[in-house]
């Protein structure tokens, strides 16, 4: 009779430890997302040089939009993709048409970012937490969870000499 505070204690501790956390290598992205919208800043290296950016992305089966804006939050380029192609929208000029969005992307930012494939890295469509497109090597640190889907939160993507390291703030996922 005198052990069983001693077992009721030692139950109630184990019972507090919890389960421990999945180990990274055990976790995947998805089930994918069919829309959602991202925010959240971009940190881009090219050679000695660096930029910082906020994004907004938007994206559905049929389209992506991507509004890139300075830290401050003023826009300084929308590409857009749908059925009939890309296109790069800035301030004060003409409308850019282009094949994709990473020929755009080079056009701003002096790097042809993966941008199709970050899409469905965003949107839990590439389960792997890295891989290499493009010749980009893609490695995901961070991920979080909405609606039963893991997605991304930090992911680091480097290609010769230009490194990115894309960071989301704030995710939804409109049904």
């Amino acid at each position: 009779m005198k052990a069983w505070p001693a077992c009721l204690l030692a139950l109630l501790l184990t019972a507090c430890a919890g389960l421990p956390p999945p180990s990274p290598a055990a976790l995947t992205l998805g089930p994918p997302l069919q829309r959602f919208i991202a925010e959240g800043r971009i940190s881009l290296r090219q050679g000695g040089h660096s930029d910082h950016l906020r994004f907004r992305w938007e994206h559905t089966r049929e389209s992506d939009a991507v509004l890139l804006m300075s830290p401050l939050g003023q826009g300084m380029a929308e590409l857009t993709r749908d059925a009939g192609g890309a296109r790069l929208t800035q301030p004060n000029q003409a409308p850019v048409l282009a094949a994709s969005l990473a020929l755009l992307a080079q056009r701003v930012t002096g790097a042809p970012l993966p941008l199709e494939a970050m899409a469905d890295w965003l949107r839990g469509a590439r389960p792997a937490l890295s891989g290499e497109v493009d010749g980009w090597q893609v490695v995901i640190s961070d991920t979080t969870v909405l609606r039963r889907s893991r997605l991304l939160r930090v992911m680091e993507a480097s290609r010769e000499d230009v490194g990115l390291k894309l960071i989301v703030d704030e995710w939804d996922a409109p049904e």
